[in-house]
């Protein structure tokens, strides 16, 4: 666990949206590597912030020393390079590139095609409700604030993550290819690479975690389960990848290594 000498030495700083898959991936990443660290949850005006941080309008970004680092694939490459032990990348040459394009795969299939599935029809079920699940570990104010503009948002955030719902279809059967897929790629080890856990298996787990709802999730739902994201998951959960996900969480998720700020402290934010 995180010690009270570790509050005092330049710790990582984490930018994240708590329900985002891709910042699941990296808190995930921090964790198992147990590398102390802050985070810092931004809210709906995060994209100025990010954008003048890094250049891209995306969550996650780490501060390592003050740098930022964005986009989760960059960010567990420079933790891989800062703390390589436990390890997530495979020494073997050949199956440090298999992970590594699986972990692309992932990234630009599994990732963005299950957003919209679950996404979309939120929005179509219950507006509200669905800003309720997206603000999911924020400050109430975070909610109060866009709750003012509940009746664009919607519209904003199909248009921020190029999601259609022409697509619903094809982004639930992107999200099944991805499943099987990960059926297909599994080792004799239960592992998709080799012999042991690696950022293939993370990437893939972490990835199908807003629909699994695995029980180690550090930031839960205070809401109940929308019916559009429940018959989602009962669609998916017979499927042995998606068992597979949970068992993964069981197995690698732990303990959060996040040191938690005193309230009465101040902080220094990255400029």
């Amino acid at each position: 666990m995180p010690t009270e000498e570790a509050e005092r030495v330049n710790l990582p700083l984490l930018w994240h949206i708590p329900f985002s898959h891709f910042n699941e991936k990296v808190r995930w990443a921090l964790d198992f590597k147990n590398i102390p660290h802050q985070r810092r949850c931004l809210g709906a005006d995060y994209l100025f912030k990010v954008w003048r941080a890094t250049g891209r309008g995306t969550l996650p970004v780490l501060f390592l020393d003050g740098k930022p680092v964005g986009d989760s694939t960059a960010i567990i490459a420079a933790l891989e390079e800062r703390q390589p032990e436990p390890a997530l990348y495979p020494k073997d040459p050949a199956q440090r590139r298999r992970a590594l394009e699986l972990e692309d795969y992932f990234d630009e299939v599994l990732g963005p095609s299950l957003r919209a599935a679950a996404v979309t029809p939120m929005f179509r079920e219950d507006p509200d409700l669905a800003l309720r699940v997206l603000m999911t570990g924020m400050p109430d104010a975070a909610y109060d604030n866009l709750r003012r503009i509940a009746r664009i948002f919607p519209a904003y955030y199909r248009f921020r993550h190029r999601i259609s719902a022409r697509r619903l279809q094809q982004d639930r059967a992107d999200v099944t290819d991805a499943l099987d897929r990960i059926s297909r790629e599994l080792q004799p080890s239960g592992y998709l690479v080799g012999e042991t856990f690696s950022v293939a298996d993370l990437t893939a787990a972490a990835l199908l975690s807003p629909v699994m709802r695995p029980a180690e999730l550090q930031y839960p739902l205070k809401v109940a389960l929308p019916d559009s994201l429940r018959q989602f998951r009962d669609e998916l959960a017979p499927h042995p990848a998606a068992q597979w996900s949970l068992e993964i969480y069981r197995r690698h998720r732990g303990s959060s290594a996040e040191v938690k700020r005193a309230k009465t402290d101040r902080v220094d934010e990255p400029r």
